[in-house]
């Protein structure tokens, strides 16, 4: 899907914290979006399974809709600003 298609047909999608939206680029490197509706935020994650923890930060959602519009085609903890290590 594009990042114009993502924003409009799935971010609508996260409504309880029991939804997640997975983005797989061509490296197959996930970012997870993972709504928090009670705060009015998401928190978005890059996981690394190799050291078992995630890098990681919350976003509202025009911070959201800017990030999936940016993502470059291939990404990673690095390559998205801000975001903070958490183990698992």
């Amino acid at each position: 899907m594009s990042a114009k298609a993502i924003c409009e047909q799935m971010l609508d999608r996260l409504q309880s914290e029991d939804d997640y939206l997975g983005i797989i680029d061509d490296s197959d490197h996930i970012l997870q979006v993972l709504p928090e509706p009670d705060h009015q935020r998401y928190y978005v994650e890059v996981p690394i399974d190799a050291a078992k923890a995630s890098y990681g930060r919350y976003v509202d959602r025009t911070e959201l809709e800017d990030l999936v519009r940016t993502l470059p085609a291939s990404f990673d903890e690095h390559s998205i600003p801000g975001l903070t290590y958490r183990p698992w």
